[in-house]
């Protein structure tokens, strides 16, 4: 899967409004600023006193008052711009993510596990969206205080600085190992969350399966041992953590007691006056508990940066290829091969040279082997994947230079293995034309054969058929995916083995249906039944690799028989 060169699209959406973090840090500067000179103040009243002056109470109240009110506005303000900052910059991430998986070429979704991708858009931006609101405060906030509060330190005494200096230095060191060994833990956390989610999702669309042939211990096992694979990762993640409290504690602790003495020390020398060591005490204790917090959100960070990472992968991820061109040119030739060679990889040629035009009108059927390449045919015509060599032309211009949505809208697709939206029929019906009128879906129903089960029904067209239309039979299923098509009014039809999972009598109707839609269009089908291809007016059979005959019903049958 080739990858593009745009990452760090959520640095780019957090740059984008740079104006509220530095504001953030403009707050956070002026609340610890107000903090230590409420401490300054404090201080030199106490020296005062302690030195036989008269301290008039009024003298410093109004500026502590006053500096009081600064810090409560400005963490107030700090607190409402950082949460807004959080909502606008994740709300623009997840609408980046959406618009993706929309735009990704569609061969990333067949080669990533659809549990990893749900994981990608609904944990992992979670936990994005929690270091915005949560860490990255946490982060700002303690860095700011710590430089502040240890340029009061400087300023009182240059020993107690150098202590400190010391001190914490040795400790974010460790706290740096740490945040490594916490990042390789949670990749490998997401990557087995990621498995479970895929066992369970497994078992659960294939219920009947798993149920008719037993195989509820299978899965049972498998999500087991996938539970205690993930289990042991935790305990490794917990010891990293507990390791994590230990230097919390460290930090806690030992510096404050040190610094503390030294303290002491330095009042019995006379090189710091009581009023400068209470001063000191109290500033020591709001520098602890930030250089508390930094090696903790350190941690947390690099949990969060896995999970961005894991997204990152996806709007990484190529787009599908796309011309500027719309307008068909006026040529019968609807769609022609020309020396088409693809492959899902290089080891894996599935179509060499295959070569064929399709004229206005026709009907044509693909027959062949599974797995000879029909379908894969399909996907080409619909631009889901793009030739390695040769060209493909749809409506004699070039399909690299359609614009793919453009281009789509030439089809109307009715595959075997229907997809019904866990919505109402109405909804279902409408997807093929989304400004169509009630009476436009209600008279597509009426030609898929479709109207008058639906009127049968209690909700009637409002029915909501549950999800993949659990609620319905496969012919009804069928026939609503018909209508579909109907509505779409598209002036070719894809038929892709239509009839295979239904039983004959079914087959009959269906085949009805489609005969209504496919006049005045071009067709072309896969199908392995004969009773499907039987009005084709040329049969195209795929053999090695490639289109190795063609002709009509009659003479395909003489090559079976």
């Amino acid at each position: 899967m080739r990858k593009n060169r745009n990452n760090h699209i959520f640095l780019k959406n957090m740059f984008h409004y740079w104006y509220m973090p530095l504001s953030g840090l403009v707050l956070a500067v002026l609340l610890n600023l107000a903090v230590v000179r409420g401490n300054e103040v404090i201080s030199t009243v106490i020296d005062r006193m302690l030195a036989g002056e008269q301290v008039v109470f009024g003298s410093f109240l109004l500026e502590f008052a006053a500096l009081t009110i600064l810090g409560f506005v400005a963490a107030f303000v700090a607190a409402a711009v950082s949460g807004k900052y959080s909502v606008l910059v994740s709300a623009r991430y997840r609408q980046q993510v959406a618009e993706k998986l929309y735009q990704m070429e569609y061969q990333y979704f067949d080669e990533h596990n659809s549990a990893s991708v749900i994981n990608k858009v609904n944990a992992d931006l979670n936990e994005a969206e929690r270091f915005l609101n949560e860490t990255f405060v946490m982060l700002v906030a303690d860095a700011v205080a710590v430089v502040i509060y240890a340029d009061y330190v400087r300023r009182l005494n240059a020993g107690l600085f150098i202590l400190v200096l010391v001190c914490y230095p040795l400790v974010l060191w460790i706290a740096n190992k740490l945040v490594k060994k916490i990042h390789s833990l949670t990749m490998t956390y997401r990557e087995k969350s990621d498995a479970i989610t895929g066992i369970a999702q497994d078992a659960l669309n294939g219920i009947l399966i798993v149920r008719s042939f037993g195989l509820e211990q299978y899965f049972q096992d498998k999500m087991h041992t996938a539970t205690l694979d993930l289990v042991d990762n935790e305990e490794k993640r917990t010891k990293v953590s507990t390791v994590a409290l230990l230097i919390r504690k460290l930090i806690q602790w030992i510096p404050n007691i040190l610094c503390a003495v030294y303290s002491v020390v330095l009042v019995m020398q006379g090189n710091l006056s009581i009023g400068e060591l209470l001063a000191f005490i109290l500033v020591l204790g709001k520098l602890v508990e930030a250089f508390m917090g930094l090696p903790f959100s350190m941690v947390d960070a690099a949990g969060s940066i896995v999970s961005i990472q894991r997204v990152e992968e996806i709007l990484g991820t190529s787009e599908e290829p796309s011309g500027s061109g719309c307008t068909p040119l006026d040529e019968e030739t609807v769609l022609a091969f020309d020396n088409l060679t693809f492959g899902y990889s290089d080891a894996q040629t599935v179509l060499e040279k295959v070569q064929f035009e399709v004229q206005k009108g026709e009907n044509i059927a693909f027959v062949g082997e599974s797995g000879g390449g029909k379908s894969t045919i399909f996907h080409l015509l619909c631009g889901f994947y793009r030739a390695q060599e040769g060209e493909y032309r749809l409506y004699g211009r070039n399909f690299a230079d359609w614009d793919k949505e453009k281009a789509r809208e030439q089809f109307a697709l009715v595959s075997q293995n229907v997809f019904l939206f866990p919505a109402s029929i109405e909804e279902n019906v409408r997807y093929g034309r989304w400004d169509a009128s009630e009476a436009e879906i209600v008279e597509a129903c009426r030609e898929a054969e479709i109207h008058d089960f639906i009127e049968s029904l209690p909700m009637k067209y409002q029915t909501v058929v549950g999800e993949r239309g659990a609620t319905l039979s496969g012919g009804q299923r069928q026939r609503i995916a018909i209508a579909r098509a109907i509505l779409k009014d598209a002036p070719i039809l894809l038929l892709d083995e239509p009839t295979s999972a239904i039983d004959e009598g079914t087959e009959k109707e269906i085949q009805q249906a489609i005969a209504r839609v496919r006049k005045g269009r071009t067709c072309l089908t896969l199908a392995h039944r004969l009773s499907t291809i039987q009005d084709a007016d040329w049969i195209f059979a795929v053999r090695n690799k490639s289109i190795e005959e063609v002709g009509t019903y009659d003479q395909y049958l003489e090559t079976i028989l």
